[in-house]
């Protein structure tokens, strides 16, 4: 699945819009940005389904409250600041938020150490406190004669990589290798330039430009195979609660995150940027009485929302901007998408004249991205990526002579938009 990054995929996906419809790129909430659209979990209400929702599942708690009123519910735990128990991350956290008031900057924001491995039960941290709340929900749903749509945000493998140590013992930190292609890709413009502030933000994390040395690096990788494996283990106990509640055979799942993630590739961390990395994402969806199977069919989380419409029988709003992959269930090597787009915001993304927008198009082999000024329309640079003899996107081809014609034919797809791809599926 391709999709932009962060709170922009979340509005786009609940809304049904693409990120650069409205502006959802920014850092608003979806209420400021589209008051007036029929969200996907507004949509199934008013189609008489119960609705509960915990977790991250748009970016702003004001969208929380907004979307789902009384029906949203947080865990509460013992954790401080970023979701930390151990009593060092907690004492880390009061102490860096003290150093950044005494240097007059924002505050740490509740950050400290980017990992941390207490010996603790998995409902110790939201995620699990979570999941434990879904599963009495489930219980509750089991003598319910009407339909229900839960949403279940899990936050982790989101910095910090706080788990169980339980989980981090499931891995050897000497097994974990580093990034197979850890160096900046040559022949590629400057908007692939980007600091990883996100990371850098925490306790213990070099500022400025410094490198990780490769016990750090080790560690972080180290803390993300454990948190991936503790929402492993929260999915697993959730698909379990469903199944013991009897309602397993006929409920529709789906399983997405929001943005892919760098674990030292390109000498980066983080997302935010327009490499592949940053935007493929996963997507599992299982519906009753579908038979396993997998697609390399080009789909986008903008298709989440008719697709459940068009699963669960309900017409499709309007406005709607995706399509419907149900198709592919019966047919996964169906031809499809020729191009899947996804937008990133380089720089300046909250004033509307400096805006330079990173528009990409990620077909079957390549990943062509134009950066464009969004108030003159003028393009700043080009750049491309041949996945089939570059996979990890090591050199940029935009400016080989022989791509002159590959350049203006995915530049014209680009222009083209989603509307002329999705009219040409068959």
């Amino acid at each position: 699945c391709q999709q932009p990054i962060c709170m922009a995929s979340r509005a786009s996906l609940m809304s049904g819009l693409r990120p650069d419809t409205l502006d959802i790129y920014n850092c608003k909430s979806l209420q400021e940005d589209a008051p007036n659209i029929l969200t996907l979990n507004q949509h199934f209400e008013q189609n008489g389904y119960q609705i509960w929702a915990s977790g991250k599942i748009y970016h702003h708690q004001t969208d929380h409250e907004l979307q789902f009123g009384n029906t949203y519910h947080s865990p509460e735990t013992q954790a401080v600041g970023r979701g930390y128990l151990d009593a060092e991350s907690a004492k880390t956290v009061e102490e860096y938020d003290r150093w950044y008031r005494q240097n007059k900057q924002q505050p740490g924001g509740g950050r400290g150490p980017a990992f941390e491995w207490p010996d603790v039960a998995d409902n110790a941290y939201s995620d699990g406190k979570m999941t434990d709340m879904a599963i009495s929900q489930l219980e509750y749903y089991r003598n319910s004669e009407e339909p229900f749509f839960m949403a279940v945000g899990y936050h982790k493998p989101h910095l910090p990589f706080n788990a169980p140590l339980k989980y981090w013992n499931l891995y050897d930190r000497h097994e974990i290798s580093p990034a197979i292609y850890a160096g900046h890709p040559n022949n590629v413009s400057t908007f692939f330039n980007y600091n990883f502030g996100e990371l850098r933000n925490y306790y213990g994390i070099p500022k400025g430009s410094e490198n990780l040395d490769d016990s750090l690096a080790r560690t972080l990788k180290h803390g993300y195979y454990a948190s991936v494996s503790y929402i492993d283990a929260q999915i697993g106990r959730l698909l379990q609660g469903l199944e013991n509640a009897g309602l397993s055979p006929n409920t529709i799942v789906i399983l997405w995150g929001d943005h892919g993630w760098k674990l030292g590739e390109h000498g980066m961390w983080c997302k935010h940027t327009q490499f592949h990395l940053d935007n493929h994402v996963p997507l599992i969806v299982k519906t009753p009485k579908q038979i396993a199977g997998t697609t390399d069919a080009l789909v986008e989380f903008v298709d989440i929302y008719p697709s459940l419409c068009e699963l669960a029988g309900l017409e499709k709003p309007i406005h709607l901007q995706g399509t419907s992959f149900t198709p592919l269930f019966e047919n996964p090597n169906k031809p499809w998408k020729k191009a899947a787009f996804s937008y990133w915001p380089a720089s300046n993304r909250t004033n509307p004249d400096k805006v330079v927008m990173g528009y990409t198009i990620q077909t079957n082999r390549y990943r062509y991205t134009e950066w464009i000024r969004k108030s003159s329309g003028a393009v700043l640079a080009r750049d491309l990526f041949d996945h089939q003899i570059d996979p990890d996107e090591t050199r940029g081809i935009a400016n080989d002579d022989e791509n002159e014609d590959l350049i203006q034919e995915l530049s014209v797809m680009l222009d083209d938009g989603w509307r002329k791809i999705a009219k040409d599926i068959r």
